[in-house]
């Protein structure tokens, strides 16, 4: 009878839980299994990827954003290796004032201006870097638009490796801002999670 007994319970509980699952699965409430996760990824050349994919809420429109940090080492004796961060939003054509075009391609008017801000935040202490930038219609997100910053690998004191040793300092979390090139005013923008970057981040930056 008691091993009845507890069976039944056992079965209840689970019956709860499942219910409970189910209607915050289809409320649209974030379950555990729905957070987004840290991934890292290096093809046959070498090229590392750590990056993160989440919906977010920008400028009062649902996206798909992307923060993601590369890392190329040298090829050749005399090429540089670069490391770079990279910021992706989609759709873009839901985004209404912000100017894209502003940051579009090589000769773009943002030129060396720093409109790209990142706030690390650590132990609810913000830490703010302010990067140059340049941008593109991405090749991969459709209708997406990607924001990339980049430093050659050997620069130490260069702002995305600056940002990624932050990180590695144990931030909870690192917002991306991109600030409208004509209108400071218009702030495109999402913060991501940081929790299990960590082993990610040194895997991209081991031997560099």
């Amino acid at each position: 009878m008691e091993a009845r007994k507890h069976v039944r319970e056992t079965m209840i509980r689970f019956f709860k839980v499942s219910v409970i699952s189910l209607f915050l699965l289809l409320s649209g409430t974030p379950t555990l299994f729905a957070q987004p996760q840290w991934q890292y990824e290096v093809n046959q050349y070498g090229y590392r990827q750590a990056f993160i994919e989440q919906e977010s809420i920008v400028l009062g429109s649902s996206c798909s954003t992307r923060l993601e940090f590369n890392a190329a080492t040298r090829i050749r004796k005399n090429s540089i290796g670069y490391l770079s961060l990279e910021f992706t939003v989609s759709p873009v054509s839901s985004i209404k004032g912000f100017d894209f075009e502003y940051f579009h391609g090589v000769g773009a008017p943002v030129g060396s201006q720093k409109l790209m801000r990142i706030t690390i935040t650590r132990g609810g202490k913000p830490s703010v870097h302010k990067l140059s930038l340049g941008g593109w219609l991405s090749a991969e997100v459709d209708d997406g638009f990607a924001f990339n910053a980049t430093n050659p690998t050997r620069d130490k004191q260069g702002q995305v490796r600056k940002v990624l040793d932050q990180v590695l300092q144990g931030a909870e979390n690192l917002e991306v801002a991109i600030i409208d090139g004509k209108d400071h005013s218009i702030v495109l923008s999402a913060t991501f999670p940081l929790t299990g970057s960590k082993p990610i981040i040194e895997a991209l930056l081991k031997g560099i």
